[in-house]
């Protein structure tokens, strides 16, 4: 899992995208069933980041190596509240997980699935829903039952800017 901006935290889910540069791990991953375009969500971690225990969309379970699981090339799809950092990106709440009293709390709070916000402090989390420009916070035991989809930022490479000197005049051209 390459390229990764966070950490590895419980809850957090993948989509597989390649296994990998070296043949010999891309081997044994396949062996035991990750192939690409499949999901997979970190169950746990253990002591001093070794092993991985991942659940894969077919119900599969299975314990990696921290090698193994950095040898794969994947896509960030959700993770809980608790492995995000303060910055300008932007979250989609994915799920609440929790009772459904806990789920009507946050509910009251503005926090439902399919809301966008952007964590702007932790401990306590405080965090700022876009649409209705609300500050709400939460403690840290609330905050492990959010979970969030990174937004994709919008891509502008539709738009034509124009290319010859004609349109670009300015006392340097």
């Amino acid at each position: 899992m390459r390229k990764r901006h966070i950490a590895f935290h419980a809850g957090q889910t993948y989509r597989v995208q390649s296994l990998g540069g070296d043949k010999r791990i891309a081997d044994r991953l396949a062996q035991m069933g990750i192939l690409p375009g499949m999901e997979i969500t970190i169950v746990r971690i253990g002591p001093m980041g070794n092993p991985f225990e991942l659940a894969t969309d077919n119900g599969q379970s299975i314990a990696l190596r921290h090698t193994e699981v950095e040898a794969l090339n994947c896509q960030l799809l959700s993770l809980p509240l608790l492995a995000t950092f303060p910055d300008t990106q932007q979250y989609r709440i994915s799920a609440i997980n929790g009772t459904p009293r806990y789920q009507q709390k946050l509910n009251n709070l503005g926090l439902k699935p399919g809301v966008v916000i952007r964590v702007e402090a932790t401990r306590p989390y405080e965090l700022r829903i876009i649409d209705g420009d609300k500050q709400v916070r939460l403690s840290q035991p609330d905050a492990q039952y959010l979970m969030l989809q990174p937004v994709e930022a919008v891509s502008y490479t539709h738009l034509t800017l124009p290319t010859s000197c004609v349109q670009c005049r300015c006392r340097w051209w």
